[in-house]
């Protein structure tokens, strides 16, 4: 039995649905992912690992997923973008907005 069909087995039904709330999803489709008719999606997996307060991990839900990977990729992503102050580097915090370049519109042609 794996650890998320072993974890949702053991919550009420009040409490099966309080995770399908919260995961969005409805509880007869986390029954299918606990019985591994459904492929789990990795956004719901983390949105599991969540609702369930780490007691079943992404790992558990989806093996074939890099999850060290992408967790040191957002860890890195989440040092280069503060100071050890907490401030956000000005790039950071740019949101790349542009005023368009080019000649002025010419009426004449509508």
């Amino acid at each position: 039995m794996n650890t998320f069909h072993a974890y949702f087995k053991s919550l009420s039904k009040d409490e099966r649905k309080a995770i399908a709330d919260q995961v969005g999803t409805s509880v007869a489709y986390l029954w299918q992912i606990a019985y591994e008719q459904r492929r789990c999606a990795e956004s719901m997996a983390i949105e599991i690992e969540k609702a369930s307060k780490g007691a079943v991990r992404v790992e558990d839900l989806r093996p074939d997923v890099d999850w060290a990977y992408i967790r040191s990729s957002a860890q890195s992503i989440a040092n280069s973008e503060f100071q050890g102050n907490g401030v956000v580097h000005n790039s950071a915090a740019s949101d790349d907005a542009q005023s368009p370049t080019g000649g002025s519109i010419d009426d004449s042609k509508e």
